[in-house]
């Protein structure tokens, strides 16, 4: 909670920096007669297309991020679907050693954890969830069939929720148009420097606002297009990994040697 607030702060402070030094241009080229622009119908024209530039990129990276605020519980509930079905497999034969299956799934949730966390290489964490799947799938080979599918659809909800994580994280949502945004802001913003407004100390205002909202809303909309920042020091919003680190405590537990093992 506390890394999340300085992170806001901080995301708040390089706004501000950056307001500054607008401003800073603006008194320069005021003092400088450097004011070559005349406010007219189509600047306020560039105005609202930027606007709806970035209400489009926000709304598609809201999609996303949406859809990535859900994936954490669905693996945290899958990991401890398939732990129970594990840890219950001796009541139907009495003496099945599940400890291994166990551990397994125990230590391949640590490690969906802290790639979550870290974002570290995708290709070792699928090498682990496929040595869990071949465990499980020699265990549950004994079993009846509506058993073994109940396991495999437990592991297929977990690979698709890693695949997708990793398709969030490795796709910017339509470059182009990011590209467009940024350049169309940065237009803006000099323009509205460049630009006569009487009286300067509402000019200093309007411009002030107006660049804060667009500089901010679009930092904001490139932190959103990546919900599992956390590992990035620039990253502000993020979804919770709670759920996951709350199963992987769980896990822990159940993999601990005891009466059903």
């Amino acid at each position: 909670m506390r890394r999340s607030l300085l992170r806001r702060v901080w995301f708040f402070g390089r706004v501000s920096l950056l307001l500054l030094g607008i401003e800073a241009c603006r008194v320069l080229v005021h003092r400088q007669h450097w004011e070559v622009l005349t406010p007219n119908p189509l600047f306020s024209a560039l105005v609202a297309s930027e606007v709806f530039l970035l209400g489009f990129l926000l709304n598609g990276v809201l999609t996303d991020y949406k859809e990535g605020e859900k994936l954490p519980g669905d693996l945290a509930a899958a990991l401890e679907c398939l732990a129970l079905e594990v840890q219950g497999l001796p009541l139907l034969q009495p003496g099945a050693e599940v400890t291994g299956s166990l551990a397994l799934l125990a230590n391949f949730s640590e490690a969906l954890l802290a790639w979550m966390q870290e974002a570290g290489p995708t290709l070792e964490l699928l090498e682990q969830l496929n040595d869990l799947q071949l465990a499980i799938e020699k265990l549950g080979c004994l079993y009846p069939a509506p058993l073994q599918a109940r396991l495999l659809v437990e592991l297929a909800h977990i690979r698709r929720g890693v695949q997708r994580i990793d398709v969030i994280r490795s796709t910017t949502f339509v470059p182009s148009v990011y590209g467009m945004a940024y350049i169309g802001t940065a237009v803006l913003t000099v323009g509205l420097v460049l630009s006569r407004i009487e009286p300067f100390a509402e000019s200093l205002f309007f411009i002030g606002v107006i660049s804060f909202l667009l500089i901010k809303l679009l930092l904001l909309i490139t932190d959103l297009d990546n919900p599992f920042g956390a590992s990035q020091a620039l990253s502000v919003e993020n979804v919770s990994l709670l759920p996951v680190a709350d199963a992987v405590m769980r896990l822990q537990r159940m993999a601990e040697p005891g009466p059903t093992g």
